[in-house]
């Protein structure tokens, strides 16, 4: 942008050509840069928990020193013996060189598919958080610390989208002609709006009492 080639600005660099308009370069470099400090700024716990969130696809060659566990209430004594064990464990530790693995594949055919603009074919490579979830739901529960790590960096809200969405969902539920909503009422009816759940309802009517009419 600053040398005013626009090489990496084609729609840009387009309009420039054919329209012959001045294009004030400074501007947009001004306005890149802040885009990339604002940025910077806003994702740096990322970098600072590097290898807390790393540790989900490389648990074998992490240093529990560098973890932030304290958000998840993780013993750290039993967490270190547990990662010890597991790294000691042939038959526990191949899995997670095959996710290695596997990741990899997957990011490979990925960018096939994308270069060859196969978008359909997309659909049909696993997920990368089901490869990762399997890997860690294989564990037994004698890694109880180490799995409960996992599961906490696994489960952090990538952006506040569903939190809002919630938050949304409830306003909706609990509106102003239904102020006598119970708490335990309004949980069950979220559950319902934001998740895939599906009660059995004849099973539920079986287990309840009707009330006869007089």
């Amino acid at each position: 942008m600053e040398s005013g080639e626009l090489l990496h600005f084609k729609n840009l660099k387009r309009y420039r050509d054919e329209t012959y308009a001045t294009i004030d370069t400074n501007y947009f470099s001004i306005a890149l840069k802040n885009m990339k400090d604002g940025f910077a700024e806003r994702f740096e716990q990322f970098k600072t928990n590097k290898s807390t969130l790393t540790f989900i696809v490389n648990p074998l060659n992490t240093n529990t020193n560098e973890f932030n566990i304290e958000p998840f209430g993780i013993d750290t004594g039993s967490l270190q013996m547990q990662l010890l064990d597991l790294k000691t464990k042939d038959l526990r530790n191949g899995k997670f060189t095959e996710l290695k693995s596997k990741l990899e594949e997957l990011e490979v055919q990925k960018c096939m598919h994308i270069a060859q603009h196969k978008w359909t074919a997309l659909k049909e490579i696993p997920r990368v958080e089901a490869l990762i979830f399997g890997a860690w739901n294989s564990l037994p529960e004698c890694y109880s610390e180490v799995k409960k790590l996992a599961y906490g960096v696994l489960t952090i809200f990538g952006s506040t989208y569903s939190c809002e969405q919630a938050f949304s969902c409830m306003n909706i539920i609990k509106s102003k002609v239904r102020s006598q909503l119970t708490n335990k009422n309004l949980e069950s009816c979220l559950k319902l709006k934001t998740t895939s759940y599906k009660p059995d309802l004849i099973k539920l009517s079986k287990g309840m009492q009707s009330q006869c009419s007089h």
